[in-house]
């Protein structure tokens, strides 16, 4: 049945990577709500109309000041309205700041900002704090609102020194207050400042209808007391909607719902069509007036002869490497994605070696493009991204549904598909942020495997698969040579390289953390993500899988991978799955033809060496490890980035459908230990029964995580479409079904990599490092299955190289060298020392640097 809608709550989203996070808390702690969502760069030319349709409004977080217009945008309209036009507004973080802001209050910075911590807050038990009880939510603000010291009859006489008189803000009544806020307990930064006594956390207007709370009650670390607060606003807010003089009630089905949504044309466009193509041969457009099945059918088999071809031997001895070598047909491309050197129960299960041939087709895409590069032995032509939907996501999109493929094994992840990478850059694309000049090198390119071979580590079995037609004989031939392969020791190859390695500069890189600092302090950010990268020169190698060889022998890691596409060599040993997701399962429900798919985050932030004394000293034991990944500073860094995909998730499988069954555990890898935490979601595409108009429901309102269980489960709402959506319809189509790839196309790029808030963050680091592009490195590498499932980790502790950056050496033009790039990094927040982040950054380069010495191990 369709969600029985009574009330509308309009969002304003100030462009902060927790407002999904807010949504969902009001439309499932909030009894029969509807919340829409608009920037706060919208242009509505008369606000107070547009506002008639609505019973009220949630000012939300985001970067910067509230006296900048630019940061604050509309929200600074709220608080200007005339009598006859208000309404209920809660403003939370910088929505609460700019409530103070308008009334008198004052914005100064906090000495040292709360970013990701969670600190018991006082209150007086009146409004909307009545009956709450001790609250403990989670802060994330740089600045901080001071309102006069007469306001606050409360607090105890200490407190006054904190705040001067501040003449103009009688209007506002404080409500709460952090008294513990010094940081004393957090941090012990030599130099930095404590904060005042006592921090402002919440006030309402005396006469009007406004309230704010400067904490965030939506983070996954905010206690049950915080929703409270929200539930009792949204009483009082109700009970004022049912006393104004208009008689428009806020329950029931009245007028405000009836009401149609007054248009809004934003000033920002999800993505421009305007992107240049004169960009070289690789963007050269081909003219096509081709429909859009027929064009990727140009590179796809029939549909209706996709089936899985499957032989099944047990894994004896063989090895990851013994496959690969068995299965290379010729010197180009390749693909293996690797666990076998690092296995675990949840992620390291599965093991995939592609069986790439001449004729393998192979997609690139180069950002700021408008065309696809498809590669296919001799074929080498262009496909126009025109007609296309959103672009790149929905080709790859269309690309998978056209050659969806049955018959396999469910319990093997990957049947056949798209094995490739995503660049960083490419990334940025996906949050509208400008692209720098073309380099020439693809940043998206895919493969598509049809033949491969998976390892089932857990069960011990060897899966021979190939989704091509009538191809038999090629899985009966690949799974006799496996049967009759003997194992042998396998001795890591030494390669002499005589690398020549740029060491990273300490006083630089320190500057750029001071920087970063800096940006954070100011309310710009609440953590940012710097990276950096050094470049090895050494001896030219044709074939990079010795090398490979050595990486995962020193580094053993659950998301390892080696990769030929093109001309990129890249070495993975990543311990860090950025998304995965299920092939989508049916509801036993014949009517309701329902799917489900699980989409999986396993954020990686929060370091500890395993070796702090030395390589040849003992390790510390887990339980060290956790103690030093317990400290305010390692956790708020999780914390920040798992509540962004927490607010990524939602926004594409709705209010609800989110959870989060591991928060941050702590995981032993090779070199160091890592703070994890598990977000998942759920995708839900329902089409309701025959008898219905056609429809689809796209990611309901319910709780389906028993992982959640006070989540309350609530309908979903339909979204009626007229005739039929055809084999595919693009991802901006309210429509269409979602996918993985759509959750894909709208995480990146990873926020392990970027900080928070998301796309301010990446601006202020492209700044911070010099515009010089990551390249792969921070990208993501994984695969597309057929039968509808995905993986994805993010390229850390890795090595690239382009073969256009292969040399010859002056001295000797026979002597070709190759030039490799290593990345690593570490999250900044306020509480990030410069010595700290250093060792940590040096410590991640060394993990991957150690494979380019003299001698293998």
């Amino acid at each position: 049945m369709p969600h029985a809608v009574t009330s509308r709550i309009l969002f304003i989203d100030a462009y902060d990577s927790f407002s999904n996070n807010i949504v969902s808390l009001l439309e499932t702690r909030l009894p029969d709500i509807e919340v829409i969502t608009i920037k706060i760069d919208e242009q509505i030319a008369n606000f107070p109309a547009f506002l008639k349709a609505f019973d009220a409004v949630v000012a939300g977080p985001g970067p910067g000041h509230p006296a900048s217009l630019k940061d604050v945008g509309i929200i600074s309209r709220l608080w200007q309205l005339e009598e006859e036009d208000l309404l209920p507004v809660l403003g939370i973080c910088l929505g609460f700041q700019s409530l103070v802001s308008a009334f008198g209050g004052a914005i100064v910075p906090l000495p040292a900002p709360r970013h990701g911590i969670v600190r018991n807050v006082t209150h007086s038990n009146t409004s909307i704090f009545e009956g709450v009880g001790s609250i403990a939510p989670v802060q994330y603000h740089s600045l901080h609102a001071q309102i006069q010291r007469d306001a606050c009859p409360q607090c105890p006489i200490w407190y006054h020194d904190y705040y001067p008189p501040s003449k103009g803000t009688e209007e506002l009544e404080p409500l709460a207050w952090d008294f513990a806020a010094s940081n004393s307990t957090l941090t012990q930064i030599p130099g930095q400042l404590a904060n005042p006594g006592a921090i402002l956390m919440a006030v309402k207007h005396r006469k009007k209808p406004f309230y704010g709370l400067q904490f965030h009650p939506e983070s996954i670390c905010s206690d049950a007391g915080c929703m409270q607060v929200v539930a009792n606003w949204w009483s009082e807010a109700e009970q004022w909607n049912k006393q104004r003089k208009t008689g428009n009630s806020a329950s029931g089905c009245g007028e405000k719902l009836a009401r149609p949504l007054p248009p809004v044309h934003s000033s920002i466009h999800l993505r421009t069509s305007s992107r240049s193509s004169s960009l070289g041969d690789d963007c050269t457009v081909i003219e096509s007036n081709s429909d859009i099945l027929d064009r990727v059918n140009a590179y796809a088999s029939p549909r209706k002869s996709r089936v899985v071809i499957n032989r099944v031997l047990p894994t004896g001895k063989i090895t990851v490497p013994q496959v690969y070598e068995l299965l290379k047909t010729h010197g180009g491309d390749a693909v293996v994605l690797d666990s076998e050197p690092h296995q675990r129960a949840d992620v390291g299960t599965h093991s995939i070696i592609g069986a790439l041939e001449q004729e393998t087709l192979r997609l690139d895409y180069h950002i700021g493009c408008v065309t696809v590069r498809a590669h296919r032995g001799k074929l080498n032509e262009l496909i126009d991204l025109g007609d296309y939907g959103d672009g790149i996501f929905d080709l790859l999109k269309a690309f998978v549904e056209l050659n969806r493929t049955s018959g396999g094994n469910p319990e093997v992840p990957f049947w056949g598909g798209l094995i490739g990478y995503i660049s960083y850059e490419a990334c940025l694309e996906t949050l509208n942020m400008k692209s720098p000049d073309s380099t020439g090198k693809p940043d998206i390119s895919f493969a598509f495997v049809e033949r491969s071979v998976v390892i089932d580590h857990q069960h011990q079995q060897i899966h021979i698969q190939s989704i091509k037609s009538d191809d038999d004989a090629w899985v009966s031939m690949i799974a006799s040579r496996l049967a009759s392969c003997t194992s042998a020791p396998q001795e890591v190859p030494s390669v002499k390289l005589g690398p020549a390695i740029s060491e990273p500069d300490a006083s630089s890189y320190k500057l750029k953390i001071r920087k970063c600092q800096e940006y954070i302090h100011s309310g710009n950010s609440y953590e940012l993500c710097l990276t950096n990268r050094v470049s090895i020169t050494a001896r030219h190698v044709p074939n990079a899988w010795p090398l490979y060889l050595r990486l995962r022998s020193l580094n053993a890691a659950p998301f390892s991978a080696y990769m030929r596409l093109g001309r990129l060599t890249l070495l993975s040993s990543s311990p860090e799955r950025f998304m995965s997701w299920t092939r989508p399962s049916r509801s036993p429900d014949a009517f309701a033809r329902e799917e489900k798919s699980t989409v999986q985050f396993r954020p990686i932030k929060g370091t500890a060496k395993r070796y702090p004394n030395g390589p040849d000293q003992p390790a510390i034991t887990l339980e060290q490890a956790t103690a030093l990944l317990s400290t305010p500073k390692e956790r708020a860094e999780n914390l920040m980035i798992v509540d962004l995909i927490r607010h990524d998730l939602h926004g594409v499988v709705g209010s609800g459908n989110v959870c989060v069954p591991k928060l941050m555990v702590v995981e032993e890898y090779a070199t160091l230990f890592q703070l994890v935490t598990v977000v998942e979601g759920t995708l839900i595409n329902q089409q309701l029964g025959l008898s219905d108009p056609p429809s689809l429901v796209t990611s309901p309102r319910s709780s389906p995580c028993s992982s959640c269980p006070n989540t309350p489960p609530l309908p979903a709402r339909s979204l009626t479409s007229s005739g039929s959506l055809g084999s595919y319809a693009s991802s901006n189509d309210p429509r269409a079904p979602k996918t993985g790839i759509d959750v894909l196309a709208a995480s990146l790029p990873p926020g392990s990599m970027t900080g928070a808030p998301k796309r301010r963050s990446c601006a202020l680091l492209r700044e911070i490092e010099g515009r010089q592009p990551r390249g792969i490195y921070s990208g993501i590498v994984g695969y597309m299955d057929v039968g509808g499932g995905g993986d994805f980790s993010v390229v850390i502790r890795s090595a690239f190289r382009w073969d256009s950056d292969t040399v010859s050496e002056e001295k000797n033009d026979h002597e070709k060298r190759d030039t490799w790039t290593v990345g690593a990094g570490g999250a900044i927040t306020s509480l990030s020392t410069e010595e700290g982040e250093w060792e940590e950054m040096a410590a991640k380069l060394e993990s991957t640097l150690r494979m380019f010495e003299q001698t293998s191990r």
